[in-house]
């Protein structure tokens, strides 16, 4: 693609584009006429007309009982063009729509967070969705719902609200098409690595079909983003069909701390009578969309507290195994197993090899969860004792020699995670080698006093990809992550010259569009050349809103450095001001 393409333009929420944009604002004319209706039904959207600042048009609503069914828009249009929803918000909750071209399996979830009232009152909020050839296809929109509880009155279902005011289509012209399509061809631009921990589509969406999973992978699609980083469990939990290890459908457990933890169990307990495995469908996906994808596990993730208990329910490694447990320095049993024995390493591994038979990419290990995974167990204590001839338990906490010899046992691990995944690749006949990705502390003196000797693995060539959680002390996830490029000068000075990726983790979890931009743009000034995301699925980064415009584009550098070189404008989504509802005059203030 050539440089001046794209110059002067900015393509966050799909503006940036020549044409004159087309909007469908009659909502009403969605079909089938029967989902619709003039007055609130069940099972039916409200249609209401509405005028704005622009025009007039009629929207659709549907509110937290409705379970409005699918409706197609009729678009008539051909060729590419960028595709938003005019969406009216919410004060106190989310405003959730399903969208997808008549001619996909996979809806997306595009999510409106509360937004607050403008100085001129009520508007509608401007979402872009996507780029796409629309040619004989229709705009599918749908209520997002699930099931919550047996029946079917009121309260049985679980649905958010939903107001659509119109689609907003912009055409391309034939030569914004075409640059369109070789950017996502080429590929230099996709920076950009994602993680979706497997355990929140299950709890805040309770999926039940192949679709409603596939639906956790699309957002990915079509932007630059090249990598999906895919929860597969931790401890002894899988989140796919182990022959080896539970997965959380907890039968027998009627009451949970937590209403999304049934919505988990009963999504499992569904998936699993069906015979759908989560993680094929979801390796199945991310392959047809050109994005790779790495089983993730939650390395140290055998036991939790309550009122988190539920996740240690039924027999488990863990409870097979009290010898295996770590221990603290005072000699004290900790709720946890310690990889400074092998039975304890040979299990995990076994678990990585039976991820990468799903035909994954790579495999991530998430040190970055509940560490550290040894700590003064008999082996590594006596061990040091044979060497240096001290109890490391009467030594400081920091004391060099003690943790660079605790580190052996961990980098010991990663040689045999290494062997293994290259044993795995070999039975399944790939080309490449699987990929191992470690998810670390934030520096050197964080990674040993928790058991890892991170440029160890580096030099020993036993990690691909080095993901540095955040520059915060003690995995804060609160924190703005790497906000001073200088932080991740150790892991840019370990892996220079070495056949190893580097990419920085943002957060927290929430960025403003500007500063994703500003922050991103100074990292790639300092030499880092990949971002990753943790949590970026539907119920946090991946909504459609006004960050994830942001986010989903942070790998074309020379859009950044023309934003911030034009003055950093805002980049909120667009509104339209709301004048009339049916009937309403929003101007007719009502205070209190």
């Amino acid at each position: 693609m050539e440089n001046d393409v794209f110059e002067g333009k900015d393509f966050i929420g799909g503006r940036g584009y020549g044409s004159k944009p087309i909007y469908i604002a009659d909502m009403g004319r969605c079909t089938p006429a029967a989902a619709l209706s003039d007055a609130p039904r069940p099972g039916r959207w409200r249609s209401m007309s509405y005028e704005t600042e622009h025009g007039a048009g009629v929207m659709l609503l549907a509110g937290p009982e409705t379970g409005a069914p699918e409706v197609t828009c009729s678009l008539n249009r051909s060729g590419w063009h960028a595709i938003s929803l005019g969406v009216l918000g919410d004060g106190r909750q989310s405003t959730r729509v399903l969208a997808r071209l008549s001619g996909e399996d996979t809806s997306s979830i595009i999510t409106l967070p509360p937004v607050a009232r403008t100085g001129h009152g009520e508007a509608i909020n401007e979402m872009y969705w996507r780029t796409a050839d629309i040619t004989g296809q229709d705009l599918v929109l749908g209520q997002f719902q699930y099931r919550v509880s047996n029946g079917e009155g009121p309260g049985s279902t679980h649905c958010e609200p939903a107001r659509i005011a119109y689609v907003k289509l912009t055409p391309l012209s034939r030569s914004e098409a075409e640059a369109l399509q070789q950017d996502r061809r080429d590929g230099s631009n996709k920076r950009l690595f994602a993680h979706n921990d497997a355990h929140g589509p299950h709890y805040g969406f309770r999926p039940t079909n192949e679709e409603e999973i596939r639906r956790h992978v699309i957002p990915y699609a079509d932007n630059d983003f090249s990598r999906l980083y895919w929860e597969t469990g931790g401890g002894d939990m899988a989140f796919y069909h182990s022959k080896i290890a539970t997965i959380p459908s907890y039968d027998g457990l009627d009451d949970f701390g937590r209403q999304g933890d049934r919505m988990q169990a009963e999504s499992w307990r569904i998936l699993r009578d069906k015979g759908i495995d989560p993680l094929e469908v979801a390796v199945e996906r991310a392959h047809e969309i050109g994005l790779e994808i790495h089983a993730s596990f939650r390395l140290a993730g055998f036991r939790y507290p309550p009122p988190l208990d539920h996740f240690n329910m039924g027999t488990s490694f863990f409870m097979h195994h009290p010898e295996l447990r770590s221990m603290d320095k005072a000699g004290n049993v900790t709720p946890r197993l310690s990889y400074a024995y092998p039975k304890t390493r040979q299990f995990v591994i076994s678990l990585l090899t039976e991820m990468a038979g799903y035909g994954v990419d790579g495999v991530g290990l998430l040190y970055n969860r509940r560490p550290p995974l040894l700590e003064y167990e008999p082996p590594v204590v006596d061990g040091f004792k044979a060497e240096y001839g001290e109890d490391p338990r009467e030594l400081p906490d920091d004391d060099q020699r003690w943790l660079r010899y605790r580190a052996r046992t961990l980098t010991q691990f990663m040689h045999e995670v290494r062997r293994a995944m290259d044993g795995a690749a070999e039975r399944l006949g790939r080309a490449e080698r699987l990929e191992i990705t470690a998810i670390t502390m934030k520096d050197e003196e964080e990674n040993l006093a928790n058991g890892m000797d991170v440029e160890a693995w580096v030099n020993e060539g036993v990690v691909d990809t080095i993901i540095p959680y955040t520059s915060a002390p003690n995995l804060s996830g609160m924190a703005a992550g790497w906000s001073n490029p200088d932080d991740a000068r150790w892991f840019m000075d370990i892996t220079k010259g070495k056949p190893v990726t580097l990419a920085l983790n943002l957060m927290p979890r929430y960025i403003s569009p500007e500063d994703y931009r500003r922050r991103a743009s100074a990292l790639y000034d300092a030499g880092i050349e990949h971002l990753f995301f943790w949590d970026s699925d539907a119920s946090n980064r991946a909504h459609y809103a006004e960050d994830w415009d942001a986010l989903r584009r942070l790998g074309h550098r020379e859009e950044l450095k023309a934003w911030m070189e034009a003055g950093e404008p805002a980049l909120d989504l667009p509104q339209v001001g709301l004048r009339v509802l049916g009937d309403w005059n929003l101007s007719y203030a009502t205070p209190g």
